[in-house]
């Protein structure tokens, strides 16, 4: 098997670059518009409206003085750097500030735990990474003391941050509390970012099998048929419950359904797997499963992407993973035809609407202040650079001359220092020469990503963003008290339901004979509470 270095440090950043985007899923950020009103200056002079287009900032910010900042490290920087201080963009950063971070770094799999631990102690540095983790919401981590409200600072000491937001009235309402208030810094995208997770298919199987692309449900399972008996894939489909399918809808989205929170047709919140339409996805999926056209051991997949030797291997012929992730399948595979293309989701009657999928991305990881530091102004101040324009270009493409060059139509352009690195895949080199991705919330230029993508993978956007979001639920605020509440209901929900979904699509239920039972124990178990709560957090979101 052709697998490279270079090549498994890419499936790795990517695996935690979706994980980290899956985790920014459930920020409970909120709010309406900041307030674009009069502010003082940053110096404590007269006052002055809050800037519309980002401002030149006065460098340097300080004379050596130091902040503290908890941060998860990133999986390609990882493999290159231990400490954020030896990557190149942060010393360039220092040395334009004057202003050095002493960084507490947290490897991603221990990244929760001591999220938790810090907490736990009230040893918070001056910035830190993992508000989302916190499982009472944002509110409460301001109410609680560990969040610092940053509601009336943020327009006083970040003009560009507020420049940023008021040019995105999006990402106003995605970086406030419902309650109004400002509990972190987000990273805010220079342009949304479009589903960059959905359905793959092997292209050069559907051409051997003699087929066309698959468009209904029917036309899929003349596909996976052939795939199953033609090509040998012993599991056509690759599907899980817990991951991806769930945030993208995978092969459900057809019957209007998706495994967890979403709108129905009449825009109200409804808990998929509590409707009839999860019935029809998993009595069709049980007939799969019968046929041998799913992976007979989905029940155990609960890794976030579909494990790649499945993939390169030719085990299955069509699952869920990152629009990044087929060159690397290919490059990977001992199969010099494998050649893999984004796919819809089937639907049921050929001209029908989809109307779920992975939701557009506006703002990214955050950044919060803790409430006791003392070091609070100069740190929104070194946040701030991050959105100015020299700021945001150094944090995503480096030093110029050096990283990257100007096209003759004054676009930045990658030097082979990055792109054609002897050392590095393209993927290390980000986390050693520039800002990491998922790092610092930062003005981010996600579309930097693409250099080193494919153009055939590159239409994976197009392709993903034929199906609607509009039942796809946004990412919503829940207060301290909605959040234990649905918690304790949802916890024993979300086990009964992937108990009893397994059980039906394996045959060990008869669901025609125990639909009605199921339904009835998620009803015991308060689901109507849950939902209700939901719809609230829905109603505030929609009133921002």
């Amino acid at each position: 098997m052709r697998t490279s270095k270079k090549l498994l440090a890419l499936l790795l950043a990517a695996m935690m670059t979706a994980s980290l985007a899956a985790c920014g899923s459930d920020d409970s950020g909120s709010t309406p518009a900041a307030d674009n009103g009069t502010a003082a200056s940053d110096n404590g002079g007269t006052a002055a409206e809050t800037p519309t287009e980002p401002t030149e900032v006065q460098l340097p910010l300080a004379d050596g003085e130091s902040l503290s900042y908890f941060i998860s490290l990133d999986a390609n920087a990882s493999i290159v750097v231990t400490d954020y201080n030896d990557n190149e963009f942060f010393q360039a950063l220092e040395e334009k500030t004057g202003v050095h971070i002493e960084w507490q770094m947290s490897s991603s799999a221990d990244t929760l735990t001591n999220f938790n631990l810090m907490i736990a102690s009230n040893q918070l540095p001056d910035m830190f990474y993992g508000s989302q983790y916190y499982s009472e919401g944002m509110d409460a981590g301001i109410d609680d003391g560990y969040f610092l409200d940053l509601t009336d600072l943020v327009p006083e000491y970040m003009p560009n941050y507020s420049a940023r937001l008021a040019a995105d009235p999006q990402a106003q309402i995605d970086t406030v509390t419902d309650s109004g208030r400002i509990a972190s810094i987000y990273a805010l995208y220079t342009e949304p970012q479009g589903p960059w997770l959905g359905m793959q298919i092997r292209q050069d199987w559907l051409e051997k099998c003699g087929l066309d692309m698959p468009v209904t449900y029917a036309d899929w399972e003349e596909v996976l048929t052939a795939f199953k008996d033609q090509m040998g894939a012993t599991a056509p489909l690759s599907v899980t419950f817990n991951g991806t399918d769930t945030m993208t809808g995978g092969m459900a989205a057809g019957y209007g359904v998706i495994g967890t929170w979403q709108l129905g047709e009449d825009g109200k919140v409804m808990y998929g797997p509590y409707s009839e339409n999860w019935k029809q996805y998993v009595t069709m999926m049980h007939d799969w499963f019968e046929k041998g056209l799913i992976d007979p051991d989905f029940m155990t997949q609960s890794a976030f992407m579909v494990d790649m030797t499945s993939v390169i291997t030719g085990k299955t012929g069509a699952w869920i993973s990152m629009y990044t992730m087929p060159s690397l399948y290919e490059a990977s595979s001992e199969d010099p035809d494998m050649y893999i293309v984004p796919i819809t989701p089937p639907v049921q009657n050929e001209g029908d609407e989809l109307h779920i999928r992975y939701r557009d991305t506006y703002v990214g990881i955050t950044t919060t202040l803790s409430a006791t530091s003392d070091n609070w102004e100069l740190s929104l101040r070194w946040l701030d650079y991050l959105f100015s324009d020299e700021g945001s270009m150094l944090a995503n493409y480096g030093v110029e001359g050096d990283t990257y060059t100007l096209d003759d139509s004054g676009n930045p352009v990658f030097t082979d220092k990055v792109l054609a690195n002897e050392d590095f895949s393209f993927s290390q080199a980000q986390g050693s020469f520039l800002m990491p991705p998922s790092s610092v919330a930062c003005y981010y230029d996600w579309t930097r990503e693409l250099a080193s993508v494919p153009e055939k993978d590159v239409t994976s956007y197009d392709v993903w963003s034929a199906a609607g979001q509009d039942w796809t639920l946004p990412t919503l605020s829940l207060t301290q008290d909605e959040s234990v509440d649905r918690a304790d209901i949802m916890g024993d929900v979300d086990t009964y339901v992937q108990e009893k979904t397994t059980q039906f699509i394996t045959g060990v239920l008869d669901i025609d004979t125990e639909w009605d039972t199921y339904m009835s124990d998620i009803a015991s178990m308060g689901i109507d509470e849950a939902i209700a709560i939901t719809q609230a957090a829905y109603d505030r979101y929609l009133a921002r």
